[in-house]
């Protein structure tokens, strides 16, 4: 993916500031080094929305990790983390590890709906989603990250 200077954008993970006291970290966005330029995920932009928003119109003073609320930059901090991966081959990696996840919460699903239990069920969904509907972006991904 390229920035509007042109350049190629390399995927980071990110601390966010949100209303002065709340600390996201472990945001993924992609980072221009150029002009010095971020934008999130575009995936994650609605997912970051709705979790600030449960903090409310006057949140507290809070930090918290993107990793533990989201799969999809549980996911890239996995990779991002692991010293023996190079940059080379990231996005690659990335969506190797994505399509692992996915394997690994399909196996999941399917003891949760035989144990009938609901609200297992509904959280898988919800994980499985929040890494499905990357994997068509993956192909932005590959030539520039």
């Amino acid at each position: 993916m390229k920035c509007s200077c042109e350049q190629s954008l390399k995927l980071e993970l990110r601390t966010v500031k949100y209303a002065r006291s709340v600390t996201i970290r472990h945001v993924p966005v992609l980072v221009c080094n150029q002009c010095l330029t971020y934008e999130l995920i575009p995936t994650m932009r609605s997912d970051l929305k709705k979790y600030v928003e449960l903090l409310g119109p006057r949140p507290k003073q809070t930090t918290f990790s993107m990793k533990d609320y989201h799969e999809l930059a549980d996911v890239i901090y996995g990779v991002l983390a692991d010293a023996a991966c190079p940059n080379e081959g990231l996005d690659a990696k990335i969506e190797h590890e994505i399509q692992e996840r996915i394997n690994l919460l399909l196996d999941m699903y399917r003891l949760a709906e035989s144990m009938n239990d609901d609200g297992w069920i509904s959280d898988i969904r919800q994980r499985l989603s929040q890494l499905s509907v990357i994997l068509p972006e993956m192909n932005v991904f590959h030539a520039d990250v």
